[in-house]
């Protein structure tokens, strides 16, 4: 994943891409957004600005916890634009972290 922002620097870019991969490529950002969701099983959305950072102001975090039980030991998500489906996006993390959890349970 490392150097995919510097591919932005030639051709014809959206400027807005450029911070989202930069993000990207700092895992210990996505890490901490993805990881700030709750372990009751909802759904956490953060969208544009209020995020804490500010590289991803532009982008929106949908993200679930997951585990056995009602234990959530980890967290999964979806970065994406702030125009996007959320109730489509948000069903769809909601069903995977459900189906992983399920999968957790029968282990």
């Amino acid at each position: 994943m490392s150097g995919a922002a510097n591919l932005t620097r030639f051709g014809e870019f959206d400027t807005t891409i450029r911070p989202l991969l930069e993000a990207i490529e700092e895992h210990v950002v996505l890490l901490k957004l993805i990881g700030e969701t709750g372990s009751d099983g909802l759904v956490t959305v953060r969208i544009g600005h209020e995020g804490p950072v500010q590289s991803l102001a532009t982008t929106s975090v949908v993200a679930a916890g997951y585990g056995p039980g009602e234990q959530s030991v980890a967290s999964l998500g979806i970065v994406g634009p702030t125009r996007m489906d959320y109730p489509g996006t948000m069903a769809s993390v909601r069903a995977v972290a459900r189906y992983v959890s399920r999968i957790l349970d029968e282990a």
